[in-house]
């Protein structure tokens, strides 16, 4: 009931009727996106939720959407109150902020009105936390 005041069920159908949807299996590239760009799947905020991974000279950007939506959201145990399976959510952000500071990479947040995006790191602590952050991206080769 929850999920489906979220998305409109007709939807799926009349993408595929129109021949804009593209079934993606696990551990598949999109034939349409190319072999530069990756989807990550994430179950804990809403099952089946895709950020997107775009390529970039400085390293892979990630659109984290709402499993890490601005600064605060890094740190691990911090999740949002509307989040599915806050436990799995915590598994799911840990692996993908390990992975991305491995490869040099970035956020991109959709919730946070003063960082655009900004690299990882750990403290420390071994906390995650962002380095590098930027307000506004400018001049950045995709």
């Amino acid at each position: 009931m929850r999920d489906r005041a979220r998305f409109i069920s007709e939807l799926h159908a009349l993408l595929e009727a129109s021949g804009r949807l593209e079934i993606i299996a696990t551990g598949e590239q999109s034939k349409t996106l190319g072999p530069d760009y990756r989807l990550h799947v994430s179950h804990g905020h809403t099952p089946g939720m895709l950020l997107t991974e775009l390529p970039s000279e400085q390293g892979p950007i990630v659109f984290t959407a709402d499993l890490v939506p601005g600064r605060p959201w890094v740190h691990l145990p911090i999740t949002m109150g509307y989040d599915r399976y806050p436990e799995l959510l915590i598994d799911e952000k840990h692996a993908l902020l390990n992975d991305l500071i491995e490869r040099n990479g970035r956020v991109f947040f959709t919730h946070d009105s003063e960082i655009a995006l900004g690299r990882l790191s750990t403290n420390e602590r071994g906390r995650f936390e962002l380095i590098e952050p930027i307000a506004t991206p400018t001049r950045m080769c995709l």
